[in-house]
């Protein structure tokens, strides 16, 4: 008896492994001078990720919100999250993020409008971080039966993290749509998003040593300006 109960445990147990595996995949993509690792069972309403140099994208289908006839807001929300790491002799310069998509504004008491925010912090440093809010390139209140574009973006600059070799990093996005009367209409989709790794190369030795030397250099003129 306790033999079968041991088995059936352990065929539990092992079960419970294979649908957790079903369910939670990492995947590591490999760019240009960075990898960047994500579990495609958390991107939700972003899609299937794909890579182009260091840049990690991805092309959303449903992702979107609408609001007719004077219903008010409707807000759709989603974030991802995603591992960079830098190859060898490889430093992080800055991170960039590029999202495109399409409007819709029909009657007067029509908006809709893009936000949401990106962060990132050194895995090696987590209690560090750095974050930007994602700002439309220009108002998204252009009315009438046509599609409109709309784009939208963020920045970090990374430049004095020269010691990170990973780095983390989350994307939330917000779309909002609101009507106020009736007959209206707001629809607001987002096309692309994608998140751009600009790297610098590691300085070579050679380099460091022209560097100390230059400042050696200065700092001998400055003893001697003052010796006289």
């Amino acid at each position: 008896m306790k033999r079968v109960k041991t088995l059936t445990t352990g065929i539990f147990l092992l079960s419970q492994a294979f649908s957790g595996a079903a369910f939670a995949a990492s995947v590591t993509l490999a760019g240009t001078s960075v990898d960047f690792t994500f579990d495609d069972a958390l991107l939700g309403l972003f899609g299937p990720a794909s890579v182009s140099g260091n840049t990690l994208y991805f092309t959303p289908v449903a992702f979107k919100a609408q609001s007719l006839n004077g219903a008010g807001y409707a807000l759709t929300s989603d974030t991802m999250n995603v591992q960079v790491a830098a190859h060898s002799d490889w430093l992080f310069s800055s991170l960039g993020l590029t999202e495109r998509g399409s409007y819709t504004l029909l009657g007067s008491g029509s908006s809709a409008d893009v936000a949401g925010q990106m962060r990132v912090f050194d895995v090696a440093q987590p209690l560090t971080d750095l974050a930007a809010n994602i700002q439309p390139a220009s108002p998204l209140d252009q009315v009438g039966l046509a599609t409109h574009n709309w784009t939208a973006g963020a920045s970090t600059d990374l430049s004095a993290w020269n010691t990170a070799q990973t780095i983390n990093v989350t994307v939330q996005n917000l779309l909002l749509a609101s009507t106020s009367i009736n007959p209206s209409l707001a629809l607001v989709q987002k096309n692309f998003v994608g998140v751009t790794a600009v790297m610098a190369p590691v300085p070579e030795a050679e380099t460091y040593a022209m560097m100390l030397a230059g400042l050696g250099l200065v700092g001998f003129a400055l003893a001697r300006r003052r010796a006289a």
